[in-house]
This record gives structure tokens, C-alpha cells and sequence, in this order.
């Protein structure tokens, strides 16, 4: 997987940052300055470096001046991060060899679609099962899950769905609920009775319930969590953190 080093010293941006990425499949380093930042490029020769315009010691363009002049690293796309847009800033990043810009705070889809063009696409292996007819819900669920990189396995119905989960092995398993379906809760059951499928953590989601109503049921049938709707793609990132990334 495509290495990222992002040169940033706010810890709540840089884990904002460093979960987005590395939800999407790239593997992801973090430095808090500049000369560390330098020394780790050197090392690790990443394939693009997101550089913090303001860091402690040493200013954003002194620190891409320098890495843009080091034989090991003056062929790493770097893209600058900051608050600060002012067009002659802006301007003079440019001028001295930054490619790109990012301004804080990061919107997910710019970010992955920025690292996308330096670093290329991550080669996911996560997969994913959807438990879902087609709806509104479900498209959008399947969206969010292409943009991070993974594959998606949708399966109509929960009857007869505990073979094709087997044979998948999905990383995480979505469920859609309308209400108290006791086909839906038998499968959660299977899945968790069964000793080679008990690890998938399983999540459901709803458009249709309310989300005491989908909590209370997510509890009683034995599921691991479930899905506020429309979906936040930040929550979503932290459960594909937080549930496929650990089985990595």
C-alpha cells in the first residue's frame, strides 16, 4: 500500500487526517516537526508528503525548499496544508515546488481525491457484505464504501445468506432493518454462533427507524453497533477503524 507521511504538529487535525486515509488504505506516517518530517521522508520515501504550512522550529516552505533540494527526496509530490489562502501565499507554495493545496479544515472527499492524484488509488483488500434490498440507504452506504476502496458484497436477503458470508469472509457485515424482522435477527445469531464467522463484526443500519428504536434492537439481536442515517462518513470511517482495520 501507497505510504502517505503528513508533517503536521495539531494532534486533533492530524488524527482527523491519519483515520480518513488510512480507512481509504493507505498506510499512513505522521510527524509533529519539520526536521523529524525530513528524517522520516529520507527514510521511508513515501509517495507524497502533506506538509503543515506551520509547525514548530521551522516554517511549512522552508521545510518543502529543503526536502524539494535532498537527492532522497526531491521527487516526492508535496502538498501543502494550512488555514492560511491568501492568493500570494497561496502563490508562492506554488513557486517553490509544492504541487498542490489543501486548506484546513480538510474536506474527506477533496483530501482522498488529492492523494488520489500523487499517490494513486490504495489497493483495498477490505470487503464488506450488505444484507439489503436496493433503497436509498443502501446506494448511499455502497458509495461511501466504494470511496474508501472496498469490495463490496451485497446480498439480497437475509434467507439462505449465511453460506454466501461464509464463502465471502467480509471484514464487516451492514444489515439493513425496517423494524423487529426476526429473519434478520436468526442471521445475526448464525453469524455469532458460528466459530469461523463470530469475529465479523456486524452493524445495522436503518432509514426507517428511529435511532433509539434501531439502538434498542441493535442490542437485543446480538449486533455490535448500528449506523445513524444519512451516514456521517466520518462515523463510519471511525467503524471501519475500529472493525476492519484491526483485523489487518
Amino acid at each position: 500500500m501507497a505510504k502517505i507521511l503528513l508533517i503536521e504538529d495539531d494532534p486533533i487535525q492530524s488524527e482527523i487526517i491519519r483515520r480518513l486515509l488510512q480507512s481509504a488504505g493507505y498506510v499512513v506516517l505522521v510527524s509533529r516537526k519539520a526536521v523529524e518530517g525530513m528524517e522520516t521522508a529520507k527514510r521511508e520515501k513515501p509517495a507524497l508528503i502533506i506538509l503543515d504550512m506551520i509547525l514548530p522550529g521551522m516554517h511549512g516552505l522552508e521545510a518543502a525548499i529543503q526536502l524539494l533540494e535532498m537527492p532522497e527526496t526531491k521527487n516526492i509530490p508535496i502538498v501543502a496544508l494550512s488555514g492560511m489562502t491568501i492568493p500570494k501565499f497561496v502563490e508562492e507554495c506554488y513557486r517553490v515546488g509544492i504541487k498542490d493545496f489543501l486548506k484546513k479544515p480538510t474536506e474527506p472527499q477533496h483530501l482522498l481525491k488529492i492523494v488520489e492524484k500523487y499517490a494513486g488509488k490504495p489497493k483495498r483488500q477490505g470487503v464488506v457484505a450488505i444484507i439489503s434490498s436496493v433503497s436509498a440507504a443502501y446506494t448511499q452506504l455502497v458509495m461511501h464504501l466504494t470511496r474508501m476502496h472496498l469490495r463490496v458484497e451485497s446480498i439480497p436477503s437475509p434467507e439462505g445468506a449465511l453460506a454466501p458470508i461464509a464463502q465471502i469472509r467480509p471484514h464487516l457485515v451492514f444489515i439493513e432493518v425496517y423494524a423487529k424482522e426476526k429473519s434478520k435477527t436468526d442471521l445475526i445469531r448464525q453469524i455469532k454462533a458460528d466459530k469461523n464467522l463470530a469475529f465479523i463484526p456486524i452493524f445495522l443500519f436503518s432509514s426507517q427507524l428511529a435511532r433509539e428504536q434501531l439502538s434498542s434492537l441493535a442490542q437485543e439481536a446480538g449486533a455490535d453497533g448500528f449506523l445513524d442515517y444519512p451516514f456521517d462518513y466520518s462515523s463510519l470511517t471511525e467503524i471501519i477503524n475500529r472493525s476492519l482495520l484491526s483485523d489487518e
